[in-house]
């Protein structure tokens, strides 16, 4: 089976939805939403540049689809938890990401879901304790009707998210 390897960027849609802080304290199950505007940084090896065979380097040309999904407070760990060090934050993350076809690309039109947990350090400013943080593939629709694979979110200023998708 072939396998695509894309790195997206998020970036805000227009109009940006308002940003609040998390609340102190949040009790377990205290979700919260997010959506995000996904630009093609690269796949293979074509990146944003001036040859025929790299991506385009405007932005609005490489607009790849969204990344949407929620993020459920499961756990904080205490004193003595037998798994986690105290204070972290274990966080169930669920999420879809609908792509457009993309002239000149792997992208067609479809949606991968992803799944898995995501592990923060309450004492350390909420820094993921897991890097890269890697999510599984659980499935997708039209093109990727037999997706597999796995998304890792890497850690630079963007938190590009890389996704492997076995089609």
């Amino acid at each position: 089976m072939p396998k695509i390897t894309i790195v997206v960027s998020a970036m805000a849609p227009v109009p940006a939805p308002p940003q609040t802080p998390p609340p102190a304290n949040p009790p377990l199950g205290s979700q919260e939403t997010f959506t995000d505007d996904l630009v093609l940084m690269r796949y293979n090896n074509r990146t944003p540049g001036n040859g025929p065979n790299d991506l385009p380097q405007n932005p609005q040309q490489r607009l790849a689809g969204t990344h949407s999904g929620t993020l459920t407070l499961l756990r904080i760990a205490g004193l003595g938890d037998r798994f986690y060090p105290s204070g972290t934050y274990v966080i169930q993350y669920v999420a879809t990401y609908r792509f457009n076809n993309l002239p000149n690309t792997p992208l067609q039109k479809g949606q991968v879901t992803a799944q898995g947990l995501l592990l923060l350090d309450s004492t350390n400013n909420f820094t993921p304790l897991d890097t890269p943080n890697k999510f599984a593939i659980t499935g997708g629709t039209d093109a990727y009707d037999e997706a597999r694979g796995e998304v890792s979110e890497l850690q630079n200023p963007t938190n590009d998210k890389e996704l492997e998708i076995v089609v």
